[in-house]
């Protein structure tokens, strides 16, 4: 089955804009002026009723604009009017380096992008916004650096009632995906430089009958266009040593068929239209956390601690 998928999982929010202090409706246009304008990076596609990660990244031409302050304001619109509803802050979490040489990805067209040491993303945006109701919400974006504030961003999002992809605290998928016993060459299943035979061992519904906890990594390393969607494969990799005997750790690639815009039958059954995504599932089957887009490995230690925790109570 064929379906559109957003690469890279680089999304920036198009709809109405608004003026956050006057709550009325503006057009995009005058949202910014050129010489102070600064440009998200939204890695955030999927957005639904309730408590919901928001990761960003910022970009002031063609620079990384990075450890900035940013405040971030949440609005629901109605009626052509913004009401504001939220406040919060949203810290830059640094992402682990990767040493390695530059990366080459193809774009949809066949073109090739060669993404540099230079140029690799370091860090991201992330913060938790809780929505009361499915419909249009505005967000808004003020950032300082260095004491110095830029003009304030504002994007428009459609939120809904429930997710699409799996929900924490749902069971996930029993999906029976290939593994590297099942294939001749490890890149039939997995585009990265040099694919890791540690993350194709185990079915996910393989590790649920065992009881095993899971990290779940649905991602194109070969495909992933956007400045933001970072070496996520390689950031899960480097969880391996610390945890790899008490979680079973997989890497799902998408494309069965790239130029075919065919995807493999496991991404078809996580209902997943964009990448990367990661799953943490105990080991009952669960999901308890997940992210989609880019992630700092701090925030995968902190749910794997979590699942584990979960699945080995404190005795008494």
């Amino acid at each position: 089955m064929n379906r559109n998928y957003l690469l890279g999982s680089l999304i920036l929010f198009i709809g109405i804009a608004f003026d956050g202090a006057n709550q009325q409706p503006i057009k995009a246009a005058q949202a910014a002026t050129e010489d102070n304008k600064i440009q998200p990076l939204v890695t955030t596609a999927e957005l639904s009723v309730g408590e919901n990660r928001f990761a960003f990244g910022l970009v002031q031409g063609n620079r990384l604009v990075e450890n900035a302050e940013v405040l971030v304001r949440l609005y629901l619109i109605a009626d052509e009017s913004a009401q504001l509803t939220a406040e919060v802050n949203a810290p830059y979490t640094p992402v682990r380096a990767i040493a390695k040489k530059n990366a080459v990805h193809r774009h949809a067209d066949g073109s090739r992008h060669v993404h540099t040491s230079d140029s690799a993303v370091r860090g991201l945006y992330v913060t938790r916004l809780k929505f009361t109701q499915p419909g249009t919400w505005g967000v808004e974006l003020l950032v300082r650096e260095n004491g110095v504030a830029f003009d304030p961003v504002r994007l428009s999002a459609t939120v809904f009632k429930s997710p699409q992809t799996p929900a924490v605290g749902t069971p996930a998928p029993r999906s029976r995906n290939l593994i590297a016993k099942d294939v001749k060459n490890l890149r039939d299943i997995d585009t990265s430089t040099h694919p890791d035979p540690r993350l194709h061992q185990v079915r996910i519904a393989d590790a649920i009958a065992q009881g095993k906890p899971q990290l779940i990594v649905f991602a194109t390393p070969q495909f992933c266009t956007s400045r933001m969607c970072g070496p996520v494969v390689d950031i899960v990799r480097t969880l391996l040593p610390a945890y790899g005997k008490r979680v079973a750790f997989t890497h799902q690639e998408i494309w069965q068929d790239f130029a075919e815009k065919k995807v493999f039958a496991t991404v078809e059954e996580w209902r997943l239209i964009t990448e990367p995504w990661i799953f943490v599932v105990d080991g009952k089957g669960i999901i308890r956390a997940k992210f989609e887009g880019l992630v700092t490995e701090r925030e995968l230690e902190v749910a794997l601690q979590q699942t584990l925790s979960i699945a080995q109570p404190r005795r008494p």
